[in-house]
């Protein structure tokens, strides 16, 4: 399902280096959603496997699951750690 939202241009910023890293990364896009929290400093982006078991933890086999520290007013990539 796709759904468009409207966002800031800082929101809209760390969505934009989230998706370039994923792709640079070789990421199925088509497999995952993206997750965006808002924190004081910062934005923390997670993709999420789709159609992961509720409860389900860790990632899925042949899925792994990337999270991003970005930072908000530059939109540069601060941590990346992988779930596997």
């Amino acid at each position: 399902m796709n759904k468009t939202i409207e966002v800031d241009g800082l929101a809209a910023q760390a969505i934009a280096a989230a998706c370039e890293d994923a792709r640079s990364s070789g990421l199925q896009l088509a497999n995952y959603k993206l997750v965006l929290a808002e924190e004081s400093d910062d934005y923390s982006a997670s993709w999420v496997a789709k159609g992961k078991p509720q409860g389900h933890r860790g990632a899925l086999p042949g899925l792994p699951e990337p999270s991003l520290l970005i930072e908000k007013r530059a939109g540069r990539i601060l941590r990346k750690q992988l779930s596997r």
